[in-house]
Protein backbone atom coordinates (compact mmCIF):
# COMPACT_ATOMS: atom_id res chain seq x y z
CA UNK A 1 0.00 0.00 0.00
CA UNK A 2 1.16 3.52 -0.75
CA UNK A 3 0.19 7.07 0.23
CA UNK A 4 1.45 10.55 -0.64
CA UNK A 5 1.54 13.47 1.80
CA UNK A 6 2.00 17.13 0.88
CA UNK A 7 3.08 19.89 3.25
CA UNK A 8 2.89 23.30 1.59
CA UNK A 9 4.73 26.02 3.48
CA UNK A 10 5.61 29.60 2.71
CA UNK A 11 8.61 28.87 0.51
CA UNK A 12 8.16 25.36 -0.87
CA UNK A 13 6.00 22.26 -1.19
CA UNK A 14 7.38 19.18 0.55
CA UNK A 15 6.14 15.71 -0.41
CA UNK A 16 6.62 12.20 0.94
CA UNK A 17 5.78 8.87 -0.67
CA UNK A 18 4.92 6.30 1.98
CA UNK A 19 4.87 2.54 1.53
CA UNK A 20 3.75 -0.34 3.75
CA UNK A 21 3.68 -4.08 3.25
CA UNK A 22 0.55 -5.83 4.47
CA UNK A 23 0.50 -5.77 8.27
CA UNK A 24 3.45 -3.35 8.58
CA UNK A 25 3.44 0.34 9.43
CA UNK A 26 4.01 2.85 6.63
CA UNK A 27 7.43 4.43 6.22
CA UNK A 28 8.80 7.09 3.90
CA UNK A 29 10.33 5.57 0.79
CA UNK A 30 10.98 8.81 -1.10
CA UNK A 31 10.77 12.53 -0.32
CA UNK A 32 11.22 15.72 -2.28
CA UNK A 33 10.68 19.44 -2.42
CA UNK A 34 9.23 21.76 -5.06
CA UNK A 35 9.91 25.48 -4.91
CA UNK A 36 7.11 28.01 -5.25
CA UNK A 37 6.77 29.11 -8.87
CA UNK A 38 8.12 25.80 -10.17
CA UNK A 39 5.75 23.25 -8.67
CA UNK A 40 5.13 21.33 -11.89
CA UNK A 41 8.85 20.84 -12.53
CA UNK A 42 9.54 20.06 -8.88
CA UNK A 43 6.87 17.34 -8.75
CA UNK A 44 8.28 15.51 -11.73
CA UNK A 45 10.43 13.41 -9.41
CA UNK A 46 7.31 12.29 -7.54
CA UNK A 47 5.67 11.37 -10.83
CA UNK A 48 8.66 9.19 -11.69
CA UNK A 49 8.42 7.34 -8.37
CA UNK A 50 4.68 6.81 -8.84
CA UNK A 51 5.40 5.28 -12.24
CA UNK A 52 1.70 5.01 -12.96
CA UNK A 53 1.06 2.72 -9.98
CA UNK A 54 -1.86 3.55 -7.71
CA UNK A 55 -1.80 5.05 -4.21
CA UNK A 56 -4.53 4.85 -1.59
CA UNK A 57 -4.74 8.67 -1.55
CA UNK A 58 -2.76 11.89 -1.53
CA UNK A 59 -3.21 13.97 1.65
CA UNK A 60 -2.56 17.71 1.63
CA UNK A 61 -1.75 20.26 4.32
CA UNK A 62 -1.19 23.88 3.31
CA UNK A 63 -0.87 27.23 5.08
CA UNK A 64 -0.63 29.51 2.04
CA UNK A 65 -4.25 29.83 0.95
CA UNK A 66 -6.67 28.41 -1.57
CA UNK A 67 -4.96 29.74 -4.70
CA UNK A 68 -1.75 27.79 -4.07
CA UNK A 69 -3.67 24.74 -2.90
CA UNK A 70 -5.57 24.72 -6.18
CA UNK A 71 -2.29 24.69 -8.12
CA UNK A 72 -1.08 21.63 -6.17
CA UNK A 73 -4.42 19.88 -6.70
CA UNK A 74 -4.14 20.45 -10.43
CA UNK A 75 -0.53 19.21 -10.50
CA UNK A 76 -1.52 16.07 -8.59
CA UNK A 77 -4.37 15.38 -11.01
CA UNK A 78 -1.94 15.64 -13.91
CA UNK A 79 0.85 13.47 -12.53
CA UNK A 80 -1.41 10.85 -10.93
CA UNK A 81 -4.12 10.57 -13.56
CA UNK A 82 -6.80 11.46 -11.03
CA UNK A 83 -5.88 9.31 -8.03
CA UNK A 84 -7.74 10.20 -4.77
CA UNK A 85 -7.00 13.54 -3.12
CA UNK A 86 -7.89 14.46 0.48
CA UNK A 87 -7.38 17.52 2.69
CA UNK A 88 -7.70 16.18 6.25
CA UNK A 89 -8.01 18.22 9.44
CA UNK A 90 -5.92 17.50 12.51
CA UNK A 91 -7.90 15.73 15.22
CA UNK A 92 -6.75 16.76 18.70
CA UNK A 93 -7.76 18.90 21.65
CA UNK A 94 -6.81 22.55 21.18
CA UNK A 95 -6.64 24.94 24.13
CA UNK A 96 -5.91 28.09 22.10
CA UNK A 97 -8.31 31.04 22.31
CA UNK A 98 -9.17 30.68 18.61
CA UNK A 99 -8.49 27.03 17.66
CA UNK A 100 -9.49 27.55 14.02
CA UNK A 101 -6.74 30.17 13.58
CA UNK A 102 -3.91 27.75 14.40
CA UNK A 103 -2.08 26.51 11.31
CA UNK A 104 -2.81 22.91 10.40
CA UNK A 105 0.92 22.27 9.99
CA UNK A 106 1.48 23.05 13.69
CA UNK A 107 -1.40 20.78 14.67
CA UNK A 108 -0.27 17.89 12.49
CA UNK A 109 3.24 18.23 13.94
CA UNK A 110 1.70 18.08 17.41
CA UNK A 111 -0.18 14.90 16.53
CA UNK A 112 3.01 13.34 15.24
CA UNK A 113 4.98 14.36 18.34
CA UNK A 114 2.34 12.77 20.57
CA UNK A 115 2.47 9.60 18.46
CA UNK A 116 6.26 9.45 18.84
CA UNK A 117 6.97 10.69 22.37
CA UNK A 118 3.81 11.80 24.21
CA UNK A 119 4.40 15.08 26.09
CA UNK A 120 6.67 17.24 23.94
CA UNK A 121 7.90 20.68 22.96
CA UNK A 122 7.76 20.79 19.16
CA UNK A 123 10.34 23.05 17.49
CA UNK A 124 9.75 23.59 13.77
CA UNK A 125 12.60 25.63 12.30
CA UNK A 126 11.73 26.85 8.82
CA UNK A 127 10.61 30.12 7.23
CA UNK A 128 9.20 30.74 10.69
CA UNK A 129 10.34 29.28 13.99
CA UNK A 130 7.45 27.74 15.92
CA UNK A 131 7.81 26.38 19.44
CA UNK A 132 4.67 24.55 20.60
CA UNK A 133 3.65 22.67 23.73
CA UNK A 134 1.91 19.31 23.37
CA UNK A 135 0.43 17.27 26.19
CA UNK A 136 -0.03 13.55 25.64
CA UNK A 137 -3.51 12.77 24.48
CA UNK A 138 -2.86 14.75 22.35
CA UNK A 139 -3.68 18.29 23.47
CA UNK A 140 -2.24 21.35 21.73
CA UNK A 141 -1.52 23.95 24.42
CA UNK A 142 -0.25 26.78 22.21
CA UNK A 143 3.21 28.19 21.63
CA UNK A 144 5.29 30.91 20.02
CA UNK A 145 6.08 32.02 16.46
CA UNK A 146 9.29 33.86 15.56
CA UNK A 147 11.16 34.67 12.31
CA UNK A 148 13.32 32.04 10.66
CA UNK A 149 16.89 32.70 9.41
CA UNK A 150 15.95 33.79 5.88
CA UNK A 151 13.25 36.12 7.18
CA UNK A 152 15.76 37.65 9.60
CA UNK A 153 18.29 38.18 6.81
CA UNK A 154 15.68 39.81 4.58
CA UNK A 155 14.48 42.09 7.39
CA UNK A 156 18.00 43.28 8.18
CA UNK A 157 18.74 44.01 4.54
CA UNK A 158 15.56 46.07 4.14
CA UNK A 159 15.86 47.88 7.46
CA UNK A 160 19.52 48.91 7.37
CA UNK A 161 20.72 51.46 4.83
CA UNK A 162 24.31 50.14 4.97
CA UNK A 163 23.56 46.48 5.52
CA UNK A 164 24.24 43.98 2.76
CA UNK A 165 22.33 40.98 1.51
CA UNK A 166 23.64 37.64 2.81
CA UNK A 167 22.66 34.01 2.64
CA UNK A 168 22.57 32.92 6.29
CA UNK A 169 24.36 29.73 7.27
CA UNK A 170 24.34 27.48 10.32
CA UNK A 171 27.29 27.42 12.70
CA UNK A 172 28.48 31.00 12.21
CA UNK A 173 30.82 32.41 14.86
CA UNK A 174 29.41 35.04 17.21
CA UNK A 175 32.45 37.31 16.76
CA UNK A 176 32.03 38.67 13.25
CA UNK A 177 35.02 40.65 11.93
CA UNK A 178 33.26 42.08 8.87
CA UNK A 179 29.78 43.37 8.17
CA UNK A 180 28.84 40.13 6.42
CA UNK A 181 30.25 38.00 9.25
CA UNK A 182 28.51 40.15 11.86
CA UNK A 183 25.20 39.70 10.06
CA UNK A 184 25.75 35.96 9.88
CA UNK A 185 26.51 35.95 13.61
CA UNK A 186 23.39 37.89 14.51
CA UNK A 187 21.19 35.61 12.45
CA UNK A 188 22.74 32.22 13.21
CA UNK A 189 23.63 32.71 16.88
CA UNK A 190 20.56 34.84 17.51
CA UNK A 191 18.30 32.22 15.98
CA UNK A 192 19.78 29.55 18.23
CA UNK A 193 19.28 31.80 21.24
CA UNK A 194 15.68 32.50 20.30
CA UNK A 195 14.92 28.80 19.96
CA UNK A 196 16.58 27.93 23.27
CA UNK A 197 14.87 30.77 25.13
CA UNK A 198 11.45 29.99 23.74
CA UNK A 199 11.77 26.30 24.58
CA UNK A 200 12.59 27.21 28.19
CA UNK A 201 9.74 29.71 28.54
CA UNK A 202 7.08 27.74 26.67
CA UNK A 203 7.85 24.51 28.53
CA UNK A 204 7.83 26.30 31.89
CA UNK A 205 4.49 28.03 31.27
CA UNK A 206 2.97 24.79 29.94
CA UNK A 207 4.23 22.81 32.95
CA UNK A 208 6.21 20.54 30.63
CA UNK A 209 9.70 21.28 31.94
CA UNK A 210 10.86 17.69 31.56
CA UNK A 211 9.30 17.07 28.15
CA UNK A 212 11.65 16.29 25.25
CA UNK A 213 12.20 18.58 22.29
CA UNK A 214 10.90 17.22 18.99
CA UNK A 215 12.77 19.04 16.24
CA UNK A 216 11.83 19.39 12.58
CA UNK A 217 11.94 21.93 9.72
CA UNK A 218 14.28 22.87 6.90
CA UNK A 219 16.40 25.18 9.09
CA UNK A 220 16.89 22.67 11.92
CA UNK A 221 20.62 22.43 11.14
CA UNK A 222 20.98 25.86 12.81
CA UNK A 223 20.07 24.15 16.08
CA UNK A 224 22.44 21.18 15.89
CA UNK A 225 24.88 22.21 18.62
CA UNK A 226 24.96 19.99 21.69
CA UNK A 227 23.55 21.41 24.91
CA UNK A 228 21.37 24.03 23.22
CA UNK A 229 18.33 22.84 25.15
CA UNK A 230 20.19 21.98 28.35
CA UNK A 231 19.76 18.45 29.68
CA UNK A 232 16.51 17.98 27.79
CA UNK A 233 16.37 15.08 25.32
CA UNK A 234 16.24 16.16 21.66
CA UNK A 235 14.72 14.02 18.89
CA UNK A 236 14.92 15.17 15.26
CA UNK A 237 12.62 14.03 12.46
CA UNK A 238 12.61 15.35 8.91
CA UNK A 239 8.97 14.60 8.10
CA UNK A 240 7.06 15.36 11.31
CA UNK A 241 4.12 17.16 9.68
CA UNK A 242 3.76 14.35 7.14
CA UNK A 243 3.56 11.74 9.89
CA UNK A 244 0.89 13.80 11.64
CA UNK A 245 -1.16 13.88 8.45
CA UNK A 246 -1.17 10.09 8.20
CA UNK A 247 -1.87 9.68 11.93
CA UNK A 248 -4.91 11.95 11.54
CA UNK A 249 -6.43 9.67 8.89
CA UNK A 250 -5.78 6.48 10.82
CA UNK A 251 -2.78 5.13 8.91
CA UNK A 252 -0.27 3.28 11.08
CA UNK A 253 3.00 5.02 10.25
CA UNK A 254 6.41 5.69 11.75
CA UNK A 255 9.49 7.86 11.12
CA UNK A 256 13.20 7.17 11.25
CA UNK A 257 14.87 9.43 13.81
CA UNK A 258 17.89 11.48 12.78
CA UNK A 259 21.11 11.34 14.83
CA UNK A 260 21.18 14.50 16.93
CA UNK A 261 23.36 15.84 19.77
CA UNK A 262 21.35 16.14 22.99
CA UNK A 263 23.99 17.46 25.37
Amino acid sequence: MRWVTFDQGNSSLKWCLWEAALGDCAKVSHRGRAREGALEDGLQELAEHLDGSSVEAAFYCGVTGEERAAIVRACWKTISGGMPWREPVAELENECEDPDAVGQDRLFAAQAADRLKGDAIVVDAGTALTVDAVRSGPTFLGGAIAPGPEVLADALERAGAKLISIDPRPGASALGRSTAAALEAGISVGFRGAAAGLVDEVSSEADLSSAPVILTGGARSYLSCGGLFGERAVHAFADLVHLGILVSVGVDADLEEEPWPSS
